[in-house]
């Protein structure tokens, strides 16, 4: 809307009550989101409450089953807004300049960007959401929410396969958006699990973690070098 038909029609007192209150809505589950991942991260899906989450974010209980009426609601949501961390990053590569080659050996490092220091809080929730989804005896109400997210992961890849197919820079042999779907999710779940494992003393190997993401990334990257 330009600044002069502003100036006309002015926006109205109930508009603007309306947005303001969309922004504390939308601000307002962003924190509950985010107390969740505090709270989940230190005590498991399983074992928070949602009186401990209501806590962490400064607000009553009853705020946040108005959000989130049931918990696996907030915990599918707060992996939903992890994924779409990921997806913007990939996103930015994906379109950004670059050959496929290219773009793919930048999306191997934000996977291993993901699991420094400060991100390995969410990998380890992704890790532990996989774990609940799979040993849940009932599908989770609002998983369609999530499905979403990764179908974006998904066609993303697509779209960088069909980018190798198209200007040379990988081998193609017909096969390519199968490869790196299978590459991601590969080297994906590789990240997610050292990450969930990570200073777990029972679980260190010989190798030091960053190795063997350098190791990997050149096992699946080399065979695809023209």
């Amino acid at each position: 809307m330009s600044s002069r038909y502003k100036e006309v029609f002015p926006i109205q007192p109930r508009e603007r009550l309306e947005h303001e209150r969309s922004d504390l809505r939308i601000k307002r589950r962003a924190s509950i989101i985010e107390a969740a991942k505090s709270v989940f991260a230190s005590k498991g899906f399983e074992q928070a409450t949602m009186q401990e989450i209501a806590q962490e974010a400064n607000l009553g209980v009853a705020t946040i089953f108005r959000y989130f009426p049931k918990k696996e609601h907030l915990i599918v949501a707060v992996a939903s807004d992890i994924v779409q961390v990921e997806i913007k990053a990939f996103e930015n590569i994906v379109r950004g300049d670059g050959t496929c080659y290219d773009k793919l050996e930048r999306i191997f490092d934000a996977l291993i960007f993901f699991q420094q220091a400060e991100n390995q809080r969410s990998s380890k929730l992704i890790e532990a959401f996989e774990c609940y989804v799979a040993l849940s005896i009932e599908p989770l109400e609002d998983i369609e929410l999530y499905q979403a997210h990764y179908d974006r992961l998904i066609n993303l890849f697509t779209e960088l396969a069909k980018l190798g197919e198209q200007d040379g820079s990988v081998r193609t042999n017909g096969n390519t958006v199968n490869i790196l779907l299978t590459m991601m999710n590969v080297f994906g779940n590789f990240s997610k699990k050292m990450a969930m494992l990570n200073e777990i003393n029972a679980f260190q190997t010989r190798v030091d973690p960053n190795e063997q993401f350098q190791i990997l990334k050149k096992l699946f990257l080399e065979p695809l070098k023209v």
